[in-house]
């Protein structure tokens, strides 16, 4: 009956779990996404059983140092949580099908879309080889400008970017009242 349930409720869980107010920012076009689209400082806003996990009798949990340090991402590095931490590291940027998302676990849009919130046909995909570790390999999915998906275990974890405050347009100054003319003498 508990995994009925997960499976029930699974299409609204990184929307329910997330407690993040951000939309994720606007689309990306896959094709065009280079490593520079993936560098920044990354909170997670939200994570779920994955939806393709079939275990009997227990459900995977979430790392809890995933879910409390902030990743941050650059072109040659990674830091923040242990198990995604490279202090030196190779990256490349490739286009991949919705369909047959992580390691072709995905395997139909209509999942992509209700469970994991991925619109489109395609996604830019981070694989990033850690060098300093033997070549162990950690593949981001950006899904949206400021939304990434990465899994770890049987959990995805989503990831959002805070954007940058864009400052508010200056106030033009108050206008002091026009004096009262005093007639001509």
């Amino acid at each position: 009956m508990r995994f009925l349930s997960v499976a029930v409720l699974t299409p609204f869980a990184l929307a329910a779990c997330s407690g993040s107010e951000s939309s994720g920012g606007g689309s990306v076009k896959a094709g065009d996404a280079t490593p520079a689209s993936f560098i920044g400082e990354w909170k997670v806003s939200g994570h779920i059983v994955a939806p393709w996990f079939a275990g009997d009798g227990f459900l995977p949990e979430a790392d809890p140092e995933i879910l409390e340090k902030t990743l941050t991402l650059s072109e040659t590095a990674s830091s923040g949580p242990a198990a995604l931490t490279c202090a030196a590291a190779t990256g490349v940027v490739e286009t991949a099908p919705v369909v047959g998302l992580f390691n072709g676990k995905v395997t139909d849009a209509a999942m992509a879309a209700s469970t994991l919130g991925v619109a489109g046909d395609s996604v830019a995909v981070l694989k990033q080889t850690c060098t300093a570790s033997g070549g162990a390999v950690q593949i981001y999915h950006l899904v949206k400008q400021d939304r990434l998906l990465m899994q770890a275990g049987e959990v995805v974890y989503q990831f959002d970017r805070p954007t940058a405050d864009i400052p508010a347009e200056p106030a033009a100054p108050p206008t002091a009242p026009a004096a009262p003319s005093t007639p001509a003498q």
